[in-house]
C-alpha cells in the first residue's frame, strides 16, 4: 500500500512539472508576425525603428502570388516605422497601432542603416540579445542609405515574402561569396571576441539602371576587371526589384569603419576558409589585356603557421589552395593543352595571393581590425586566458607580419577538349 501511495505521489509530481496550462498563450488570429526589421539613427530620439509585417489576410487568401492576393492589388506584406528610445520599446509603441500582437518569433532579418553603424551598434545588440522572441539565426545586414527605405522599397518579385528572400539570399551567397552571410548570434559573438573583429554583408536599394555603369577596360576607365570595385547600390541592374546585396562591412568593435567590394569579399572569405565557390576573372597573362574565367572552389581549409618572437611581434604564414575549372576565355589560345596549363595557374595564384595581401593591407593600415580571425590562431601561443587578454592582439594586429601563399590547380577545362581558331570568309 505505501508503496502505491509513493507512486500516486510521483505521478502527480511528473503531472505538476509536465502538465503546463496556456495561461499566457495567444490565438493565431491575435498575434502578426514581423518579418525583418530596420534600425535608423533617429532624429528626436534614439532610433528609428522600422517593421516589415505579414499581411495575414492576403498570405492567408494566397489568391495573387507576388504584391497581390485577395484580387485588389493588396500587399502581403507591410510597414511601419516610428520613433523611439530603444527597438523593445519601439515595438510596443507599434503595437498601439496594429490590432494584432507584434512578433519576432518569425523575424529572419536585421536591418542596420550605415550611418547608425559608425554610430556605434553594440548596445543595441546587447539589448535585442536579452528578448526572448528574437531569433539568433536571424541575417543581419548592414544598408547604404537608411533603413527604412529599404524595407519599403524592397518587395522581391519572386517571393510572396522578404522572409523567403533573406534564406535564399543567406544561402546564396555560398554560390559566389560576394557577400557572406552572418546570423545575430554569429555577430555579437564577434562583437565580444578578443580574437576577431566583426563584419556584415552589405545592402543597399539601387535607383539608376544600366547607364550607371563604369567606362570598361576599353572604354577608357582604369583597367578594372568586371567585378571591380562594386558595392551593394553600384551595380549597374535594370529590373524590377531595386534591392542588391554586395559586399562587406568592417567593423572595429562595435563601429563601422569601412567597406570592401565583392572582389575584395571572395579574398577575404577564402582567407577564413569559408568560400565555396564562385565565377572569378583575371587577365589573360599570353594575351593582356583579355580576360580568363575560371569556375573556383576552395579545396580545402587554408593552412595557417604562426610564429611570435620574445618581443610579441607576429608573424603568420597562409597556404591557400584552390581548384578551378576554366570557363571562358577571349584570346583563342588553346589553353587546354597540357603545356600552357602551368601558366594560367600562376597566373592566377598570383592575382588571388596579391589581393588578398592588399586586403590584409587595407585592414592593417585603412581599418586596423582583424576581420579574419587571425587571432584564433595565435591562442595556441599562450597558456592562459589571462595572458591572452594582456597581450591585446586586436591592438596589435595592424604591426603583425601576414604572408599569403595561393596554390591553385585547373583541374577541368569544361565541356571543350581543344580550342580552334575562328575560320572566317566571304
Amino acid at each position: 500500500m505505501r508503496a502505491i501511495k509513493i507512486f500516486a505521489l510521483f505521478l502527480a509530481v511528473l503531472a505538476v512539472v509536465f502538465l503546463t496550462g496556456c495561461f499566457g498563450s495567444r490565438e493565431t488570429d491575435e498575434t502578426t508576425y514581423v518579418l525583418a526589421m530596420g534600425l535608423d539613427k533617429g532624429e528626436k530620439d534614439n532610433l528609428i525603428l522600422t517593421v516589415t509585417i505579414a499581411n495575414p489576410k492576403v498570405i492567408a487568401g494566397m489568391a495573387g502570388g507576388g504584391g497581390g492576393g485577395n484580387g485588389k492589388g493588396a500587399e502581403s506584406f507591410l510597414t511601419a516605422s516610428v520613433e523611439t528610445l530603444g527597438p523593445i520599446t519601439g515595438l510596443e509603441q507599434l503595437n498601439t497601432a496594429t490590432s494584432r500582437h507584434l512578433s519576432l518569433l518569425h523575424t529572419k532579418a536585421l536591418v542596420i542603416s550605415e550611418e547608425l553603424a559608425q554610430e556605434g551598434i553594440g548596445k543595441w545588440f546587447s539589448t535585442l540579445s536579452r528578448y526572448y522572441e528574437l531569433r539568433a539565426t536571424s541575417f543581419v545586414f548592414v544598408c547604404r542609405g537608411k533603413a527604412k527605405d529599404f524595407l519599403e522599397k524592397n518587395k522581391p518579385p519572386l517571393e510572396i515574402s522578404p522572409t523567403k528572400q533573406y534564406e535564399l539570399i543567406g544561402s546564396l551567397s555560398r554560390a559566389h561569396g560576394l557577400y557572406h552571410d552572418i546570423t545575430f548570434k554569429e555577430f555579437y559573438e564577434e562583437l565580444k571576441s578578443r580574437s576577431i573583429q566583426p563584419s556584415l554583408p552589405l545592402a543597399a536599394i539601387h535607383e539608376g539602371g544600366l547607364e550607371t555603369a563604369r567606362p570598361g577596360v576599353k572604354q577608357g576607365g582604369e583597367l578594372e576587371l568586371p567585378l571591380g570595385k562594386y558595392i551593394a547600390g553600384d551595380i549597374p541592374i535594370a529590373g524590377e526589384n531595386k534591392a542588391q546585396f554586395y559586399g562587406t562591412a568592417v567593423f572595429q568593435k562595435d563601429k563601422m569603419v569601412g567597406t570592401i567590394s565583392g572582389e575584395e569579399t571572395r579574398f577575404y572569405l577564402m582567407l577564413r576558409g569559408k568560400f565555396e565557390t564562385g565565377f572569378m576573372n583575371f587577365l589573360d597573362p599570353l594575351s593582356q589585356p583579355e580576360t580568363l574565367a575560371f569556375l573556383v572552389h576552395q579545396a580545402r581549409s587554408p593552412k595557417y603557421v604562426t610564429r611570435m618572437s620574445e618581443d610579441g611581434s607576429v608573424t603568420i604564414d597562409i597556404d591557400l589552395y584552390l581548384e578551378a575549372e576554366l570557363a571562358a576565355m577571349l584570346s583563342g589560345i588553346n589553353y587546354e593543352s597540357p603545356e600552357y596549363k602551368p601558366f594560367i595557374e600562376a597566373a592566377f595564384s598570383q592575382y588571388v595571393q596579391e589581393g588578398c595581401q592588399r586586403l590584409i593591407q587595407r585592414t592593417q593600415e585603412e581599418f586596423k581590425a582583424d576581420i579574419f580571425g587571425f587571432g584564433e590562431q595565435l591562442k595556441k601561443h599562450f597558456w592562459t586566458v589571462p595572458s591572452w587578454t594582456e597581450y591585446k592582439w586586436l591592438e596589435r594586429y595592424p604591426e603583425a607580419q601576414v604572408n599569403v601563399t595561393v596554390h591553385t590547380r585547373v583541374r577541368r577545362t569544361g565541356l571543350q577538349l581543344k580550342t580552334m581558331p575562328l575560320e572566317g570568309g566571304q
